[in-house]
């Protein structure tokens, strides 16, 4: 009886609590449930060509709900934010390119929430190398240009060389193709732009693998020299591997001529210049060079205007010893037949003409005398404009030069201090002149040019001519380009030089001597360099 009367009063105060309207207690709150939840994500720099964002990492989340006051982004890190605005940034730091499982909950005043959740994939450059990054970027931000107006400011070789050893693009003779007006930006961020300006040059095959086609033909080399691209951004990390500079850019992103590569090397920089070098999947070499100031428009042969050094013969007798040293030896390279001496026979100046002589006749242990003087010491440069007006010896035999050696050869030796060839000419091989370079990679036959243009070498004067800069070394002959070879840090010709003036018999390039040899000479009427 107890326990039923127990049951009884249970129930009883139970029911009194749910009545309260007129007890004094009170109703608990009504649920307000969010509705209509919008979850979006973007990668910060995301677009065709850099379909998982600009390499920074940065993603901006917002949420809009009905009913709702307050929004938990959870970043698939183990981090969240809390927002009321609905809208977060978040930085991911993982480097590479990672997919996270992202959600976001949408809270109500009653504390009651609806959640949505998606999936993120986002691209994070690695830390760069901070001194090839200063270098790139300056500390802030570069914008780099193709530097068009020097001689092989694009150009081509073996992917086994550093530099350029097969085709070398003359100043400004790409006008036509799309790529002298893009701009390239480096940011310090690891940000990187590309201003198109509305179209790019490239290899066919690689701008419709990468971009799709645009309907465009290409050309008998398989380029597409104006392929419609507009102005696009992405990423880039740098890093020195192996004591190589490699600049490495995201997804689709490129430089200059468009081989389909994505890495690039940073062969040669100096001030205002560097040069890159990317090597495609024929194995082909690519080289590219860039200034960040405003190019010239002029070519590189007339950026060189001011006379620093000149002879012009106007007096006579012995040459200048300000000027000019002479070479005094019996015994020479390259299997020569002469001596040399400082005789007035063999060099002399009269009527405004630098002449060397060289004759037959027995001396020093040698059966012909000649002469060959240089500036060394007394005019060593790095980059300029030679200019050398002289006619030419014509005789069986006779081997004329002018020509460059590098200044250091006394500490380093031959090839590796470098040697400029302006002009060498045979009388064996009567108007054919040859200009060339010799260098550790190729120090014997050289990197050589003949021309025949000129059936009056050594019945007339022409002016044989050298442009020096850290992209090419250019030969003229009366201002008229007939040879570039492409220049590079890796090659020996960005030091000082000096310049050599003289007549050898025979020897490998000369050859046989006419047995009725007495004397010939060359004439050289002046000496210019310019810088």
């Amino acid at each position: 009886m107890y326990k039923l009367f127990l049951l009884i009063l249970l129930v009883f105060s139970c029911s009194g609590e749910e009545n309260v309207d007129g007890g004094g207690g009170t109703e608990p709150p009504t649920k307000i449930i969010p509705s209509n939840l919008v979850f979006n994500v973007e990668v910060s720099g995301a677009d065709n060509n850099n379909p998982n964002g600009n390499g920074t990492g940065v993603v901006k989340f917002t949420a809009t709900a009905n009913d709702a006051v307050n929004y938990s982004f959870r970043f698939g890190t183990g981090d969240s934010k809390e927002s009321s605005s609905g809208s977060v940034e978040y930085t991911y730091t993982d480097v590479g390119t990672k997919t996270y499982n992202v959600n976001v909950l949408a809270y109500s005043s009653t504390g009651d929430f609806i959640s949505s959740a998606k999936t993120v994939t986002v691209y994070v450059v690695p830390e760069s190398d901070a001194d090839i990054l200063q270098l790139l970027t300056g500390g802030s931000e570069k914008t780099w240009k193709i530097n068009a107006a020097f001689d092989s400011h694009f150009s081509l070789g073996s992917k086994d060389h550093k530099y350029p050893s097969w085709w070398e693009a003359p100043a400004f003779s790409k006008s036509n193709s799309g790529f002298y007006d893009d701009e390239y930006t480096f940011k310090n961020d690891g940000t990187y732009s590309h201003k198109t300006n509305g179209d790019v040059f490239g290899k066919a095959k690689y701008l419709i693998e990468t971009f799709g086609s645009t309907g465009q033909g290409s050309n008998s080399d398989g380029e597409i020299e104006k392929y419609n691209l507009s102005n696009y951004e992405g990423s880039f990390y740098v890093k020195n591997e192996n004591d190589e500079k490699k600049i490495i850019l995201n997804n689709k992103s490129f430089v200059g001529f468009y081989v389909g590569e994505h890495e690039y090397t940073l062969e040669c920089d100096s001030e205002n210049n560097i040069l890159l070098r990317s090597v495609d999947s024929d194995n082909n070499a690519w080289y590219i060079w860039l200034t960040d100031k405003d190019v010239s428009t002029n070519s590189s042969k007339d950026l060189f205007t001011d006379l620093i050094w000149s002879d012009e013969f106007d007096y006579n007798g012995k040459l200048d010893s300000n000027k000019w040293s002479y070479e005094v030896r019996n015994q020479w390279y390259n299997e020569e037949s002469q001596a040399t001496t400082d005789r007035l026979e063999n060099v002399r100046v009269e009527n405004g003409l630098l002449k060397i002589t060289a004759k037959k006749e027995n001396y020093g242990g040698k059966s012909y005398t000649s002469g060959r003087v240089r500036t060394f010491q007394k005019l060593d440069f790095t980059y300029g404009r030679v200019d050398i007006r002289a006619k030419m010896p014509s005789k069986a035999g006779t081997w004329p030069a002018l020509w460059m050696l590098g200044s250091n050869y006394q500490s380093i030796d031959w090839p590796k201090c470098g040697e400029i060839d302006i002009l060498e000419h045979a009388g064996n091989r009567l108007n054919q002149i040859q200009s060339t370079v010799h260098h550790p990679d190729n120090y014997g036959s050289g990197d050589s040019k003949v021309t025949y243009d000129y059936n009056d070498v050594s019945t007339n004067f022409h002016v044989y001519s050298l442009v020096w800069t850290e992209t090419a070394m250019t030969f003229y002959i009366d201002d008229k380009p007939y040879h570039i070879i492409g220049n590079a840090c890796s090659l020996p010709f960005n030091w000082d030089f000096n310049i050599i003036v003289n007549v050898a018999m025979g020897g490998t390039y000369g050859g046989s001597i006419d047995p009725n040899f007495d004397s010939d000479t060359m004439e050289v009427d002046y000496v210019r360099v310019y810088q």
